[in-house]
């Protein structure tokens, strides 16, 4: 029905491998079979590579990249050091002192939480 809107759906890399080979039955057939939108077919064509190399569970393609490389850089090296001094590191220690280092380095939109910290230290 046209100007309905379904709700949200979350699709693993295996399922978004199968419908981005629909080259037998097209891409709008698939869009219509899937429920979802011809564009997003489209778009997983594109990132056909990409998915194959991610675990087949996985829904989304993250890239981990630093938001704030200097300020991390510097955190790393400062935890290296602590612990080659048998020093302890926790995440409140962790965090407070990347603060620290973003104030001293003039990051203004740092806010050091704890889901930060927590993607920090994978």
């Amino acid at each position: 029905m046209p100007g309905v809107r379904h709700a949200p759906q979350s699709f693993t890399f295996e399922c978004k491998l199968k419908v981005a080979h629909t080259d037998e039955i097209g891409n709008r057939a698939a869009a219509r079979g899937f429920e979802i939108d011809e564009s997003m077919i489209h778009y997983w064509q594109k990132k056909k590579v990409v998915m194959t190399k991610l675990p087949k569970c996985q829904c989304t393609c993250r890239t981990g990249i630093a938001k704030f490389p200097a300020v991390e850089r510097t955190l790393e090296e400062w935890i290296i050091s602590q612990r080659e001094n048998s020093q302890a590191v926790t995440t409140v220690m962790i965090r407070l002192e990347a603060k620290e280092l973003a104030r001293q380095m003039n990051v203004a939109d740092f806010v050091g939480g704890l889901s930060w910290c927590s993607r920090f230290m994978h």
